[in-house]
């Protein structure tokens, strides 16, 4: 009877330590980057100042920006680390000789990594215009998604103008994410709407991560450069943990052995009184 008693209440106390580890909560350091980017034209320089903050909980390691834009690439120096709450900016500067005037996309990148040295990057898009700022005449709408290892990004062009547009669409994407193609190139008719889906992978992204991305719309016209700009946020699943899909059995099974063992230890204690 002891020995019955003593696996059973062995099996019980592993059932309530299961559903004890289901309900905590183990807080661990968060990694959380993000950039405020400037743009300045002055004649034939522009400037670009890029200030990254580090609002996670804890330091990032070997920081580095990079930025593309006017299809020329340029990176910083690299800062060996960024304490949570600190804050580093960055100057680039280039000069813009010989572009036509409208407005173009400009992409900033900021790679680091965790105390394991496990690379992150963070991703931030915008536009800005040399000589005289323009309005695309398009309107470029896409859809959040989660995705697990695959999924569809859906974007939808609208062309609002009269006259046909070559346009050349550019999907940017942080390391962590990869497509199967980001640009395409096509011909929109007067007034027309057309829908692209590119097919994403999950290339090193962790479970509940969010990653802003972002798609660039171009066209030349009449000496000038158009840009449109859409927004998405990826969410990565969190791979569910099967304790936490089966809970409810385990705590049902957790209360019906509590009882049982109860029972049993009445029985012996009436047994023993008998006696």
């Amino acid at each position: 009877m002891h020995a019955r008693l003593l696996v059973l209440f062995n099996l019980l106390l592993l059932l309530l330590a299961c559903v004890l580890l289901w309900e905590t909560q183990v807080i661990a350091g968060i990694l959380k980057i993000e950039t405020q980017t400037t743009v300045e034209v002055a004649g034939e320089l522009l400037k670009v100042t890029v200030n990254v903050t580090n609002n996670g909980t804890e330091p990032a390691h070997n920081v580095q920006v990079h930025l593309d834009t006017l299809g020329q690439h340029q990176d910083s120096p690299i800062k060996p680390q960024l304490d949570s709450g600190q804050s580093e900016t960055v100057l680039f500067e280039k000069t813009i000789s010989g572009k036509k005037k409208g407005r173009y996309p400009l992409t900033v990148y900021v790679d680091f990594h965790d105390s394991n040295q496990y690379p992150f990057s963070a991703l931030s898009g915008m536009t800005f215009h040399v000589d005289e700022d323009v309005n695309p005449n398009l309107i470029a709408l896409a859809e959040d998604i989660t995705l697990e290892k695959n999924g569809e990004l859906s974007i939808e062009i609208k062309n609002l103008g009269p006259r046909s547009k070559e346009v050349l669409v550019s999907l940017i994407l942080p390391k962590e994410l990869s497509a199967q193609r980001q640009t395409i190139n096509f011909e929109m008719n007067p007034r027309s709407e057309k829908r692209l889906d590119f097919r994403l992978t999950n290339f090193s992204a962790l479970p509940g991560a969010n990653y802003p991305i972002f798609c660039y719309i171009e066209y030349d016209l009449e000496n000038t450069h158009y840009t449109a700009i859409a927004k998405a946020t990826v969410n990565i699943a969190n791979e569910e943990n099967l304790f936490r899909r089966f809970r409810w059995l385990w705590i049902f099974l957790t209360i019906i052995l509590s009882a049982m063992l109860v029972m049993m230890i009445i029985r012996g204690l009436k047994k023993k009184g008998m006696e």
